[in-house]
């Protein structure tokens, strides 16, 4: 695993202990399997935006959502790898991993006017 791949987990993880969610799912992951690290990123999503694409390249990657603020649900939009199209809805704030092959998308719903504060690690896995 990268030095930035080390560096980017202490920064999830304190912002997962500092953050009281209502929500977290996990899936199992070997961490050997970790390749590379790719983006470290935040946003805002507001609901009536179309969904935003964080991945849509056909490769395989752990993904580490969190929701630290949402007055609305947060729809995600991802193909698991053994390549079954999937959506799931995370009300409120969360956290949950997804180990995926190549889409994955977040859209807020509910209603208007509402929005979620969401920040999330890219890391590419090895085929």
């Amino acid at each position: 695993m990268g030095r930035r791949v080390r560096a980017a987990f202490p920064a999830l993880l304190l912002l997962a202990a500092v953050i009281p969610l209502r929500q977290t799912s996990a899936q199992e992951v070997d961490f050997d399997k970790i390749d590379k690290f790719e983006s470290l990123v935040t946003g805002t999503l507001r609901v009536g935006d179309p969904a935003k694409t964080i991945v849509d390249d056909g490769q395989r990657h752990f993904v580490i959502l969190t929701i630290w603020d949402a007055d609305a649900d947060t729809k995600i939009y991802w193909t698991s790898t053994n390549g079954d199209v999937r959506t799931t809805v995370m009300p409120g704030r969360g956290v949950q991993t997804f180990q995926i092959a190549g889409q994955f998308k977040l859209q807020a719903v509910g209603e208007p006017s509402r929005e979620i504060k969401y920040g999330y690690v890219v890391l590419g896995l090895k085929n």
